[in-house]
Formats: structure tokens, sequence, C-alpha cells
């Protein structure tokens, strides 16, 4: 049985280290046999291994630095301060060995017009008749596959056949967001995942016995104020403060999805309930006016929903942050539910603070 088990492995390994991706198959993934011998996947959340030539990567204006700059680097939503949207990891293709290919996140970029040692390595995970079929359709530029060399594990390979081509990808605001934004959304699956098991399930009783809802969020948080269809939940730590939040409210018309319709509302509910200093009723919270908030479609649970992400202060400027809510219907269409989270993280990075705000909010669920 040992060495049917080394067999397999090795076998394994001579398979993974030829063609991954074909024109008919961009979604697909090991057989469960092998997702059997996987190793699991390594690396913290919102870490990415970028295989990619150093030609194409240290070079001052090279297709690498803009691919960092457009969708790797930039800041995804609004945060107080810049923070990249991925830690990256650079490594040439020839140096992409067994221990960086079980990453958790892994982005592999290439352009088909390089003819050096590091674009045939790179080139070797499509090969050569897969390459024809691409350069043909000049309308794919990545390919997806789950679970390659690692359970749990993503990877995207980026293409073109040269680097103006890629140029003219990276300078499409919705290509540069398609780049990013799967390995956002298996984060945030990944997230929930770990909260199907550790939710807090006081909480959880609570939101069903008294707002018929159900949210999983981190074990911790505590009722700071409580209404008819208002709730604000507090999770207060001594480095930063977690921040939930929601209100159910009759649906009228379209108008209450325009953002300004949503931030009025926001901006009603946080003076009438959410105190900046709990003790301190002439302190409250507002949104931060001088930084557009940013706003797009989503879905919470299967429906259609609005995302807005922006910044929150105190009307005294003692405190501030971001923050993300969705607008989305109830289960009648009847109604709307509003449900917010935001933090308080002074001196902190807060990028995986509100990755973790985003995958407790999308686990809300009506349950009338």
């Amino acid at each position: 049985m040992k060495q049917l088990r080394v067999t397999i492995l090795v076998l394994m390994g001579f398979l993974s280290s030829g063609l991954l991706f074909s024109c008919q198959d961009n979604q697909g993934a090991s057989s469960n046999l092998e997702k059997s011998f996987l190793p699991s996947s390594k690396g913290k959340p919102g870490e990415m291994v970028l295989v990619i030539d150093s030609n194409q990567w240290n070079k001052k204006g090279s297709v690498g630095q803009l691919l960092y700059e457009t969708v790797l680097g930039k800041t995804r939503g609004i945060l107080p301060q810049n923070e990249p949207s991925f830690t990256v990891t650079q490594v040439q293709p020839s140096g992409f060995n067994n221990i960086l290919r079980q990453a958790r996140n892994v982005l592999i970029v290439t352009t088909f017009d390089k003819k050096n040692r590091e674009s045939k390595v790179v080139n070797s995970f499509f090969g050569e008749g897969v390459i024809k079929s691409l350069l043909k359709e000049e309308d794919k530029y990545f390919f997806i596959k789950q679970d390659v060399w690692a359970k749990d594990q993503t990877v995207m390979l980026f293409f073109a056949k040269d680097e103006a081509t890629m140029r003219e990808i990276l300078a499409n605001p919705s290509k540069q967001y398609y780049l990013g934004e799967p390995f956002h959304e298996v984060e945030t699956k990944r997230l929930q995942k770990t909260l199907q098991k550790e939710y807090d399930r006081n909480t959880e009783r609570y939101l069903k016995e008294n707002y018929k809802v159900s949210i999983h969020t981190m074990p911790g948080f505590k009722v700071a104020q409580s209404d008819k269809d208002f709730l604000w939940l507090r999770h207060p730590e001594l480095s930063f403060d977690n921040n939930i939040f929601f209100v159910k409210f009759p649906y009228t018309d379209e108008k209450q999805f325009d953002p300004d319709y949503v931030l009025n509302l926001r901006d009603k509910l946080a003076k009438q309930y959410l105190y900046g200093d709990p003790s301190n009723q002439n302190s409250f919270v507002l949104t931060e006016d001088k930084i557009a908030p940013e706003v797009r479609s989503t879905k919470i649970n299967g429906k259609q929903a609005m995302e807005i992400r922006g910044l929150w202060k105190t009307n005294n400027l003692s405190m501030g942050g971001p923050f993300v809510g969705y607008l989305f219907p109830d289960n009648s269409g009847a109604n709307l539910y509003y449900a917010e989270g935001f933090v308080f993280a002074p001196g902190m990075d807060k990028r995986e603070l509100m990755r973790e705000m985003e995958a407790e909010l999308k686990t809300f669920k009506d349950l009338n």
C-alpha cells in the first residue's frame, strides 16, 4: 500500500509539471483520487505567489509593474491608508518549486512573444497547440483552476500574445476587476468555511429569536444597541473594534437603491444609534464625505444586492475607519435590509479585518 501511494505521488508530480490548461477546460479540477493525495495549501489570507519572468517584473514601466499598480497592489474598496490587495511574492518560472506550488493563491503571467528560457517554462503550462488556439481568440486572457498542486488552492494563468496587448488589457478597468476578483471571492469563501464551524452560537440564537435572521459572526460579539428592526453588534478588542449593524425597513420604490439614499439612511441610523463614545450620546458616527464611497452590485445569499464601501468618522473626529454595507431585499420582497460592518483599528492594517466583515455579512439570511 505504501509503494502504491509513492507511485501515485510520483505520477501526480509528473502530470502537474505538464499541461495544466486547455481551451476546453478553464474551470476543471483534479480527480477525486488526485485530490486525496494533494497537500493542503499554504499561506495567510491575501498572500499570493506571482510567477513571472523577472525581466517583465523588475523593470520600471514593465507589464509586471503595471499589473501590480492596477490589480495586485491596488487598494480594494476604500481604506484610510493605501494597502495592497494582495501580499505578493514574485518568483522566476524556473524557481517555481514544489514548496511554492503549495501556495493558496498562484498567478502565472506570460506573453507568448517571448522566447527566452523563463518564457518557455511558463509556456509549457499551455502547450504549443493550446497557444496557437489562444492566439486566434483575442477575447481570452486568463484561465482559472482549483486544487492544481494543493487542496483549497486557486491558480490563474494570465496571458497575452505580446506585451502591447497585455498593456491594453491592464488599462481596461473591467478586465482589471476580473483578474483580481476571483482571488478576493475565494478568500471570502475560505473565511466562510471557517465561520461555518466557529461562528458564535449565542449571537446566532439571539438573532433567530429576536429578528428572524441568521448571520455567522466570529465569537465575541455583544449587543450594543437594539430596537424593533435595528440591531448593533459590537466586538471590542484591545487593539481594534469590530462592529456590525443592520436595519429592516419597507421597500417603497427603486430610488431606495440610489447611493445617496443609502448614505442618508446610514447617517440617520448612526446619529440615532451608533455612539462613538458609548457614555456620550453627543458623540456619534457619520459618513466621511471628503472621499466618495465606492458602489457596485453583488449578491447576498443569491439575492441581488448593492455593496457600498467608504469611510466613517465620529462627529468630534476622535475616531474613524472603513465600512462595507449591503442593501438587499428580504424573502418577501416587501422589505429591504441594510447590513453594515465597520472597523476601528488605529495603527493597524485593515485589509483582512474588512475581508472578515465582508465574509460575515455575506452569510446573512432572512429566515421568515
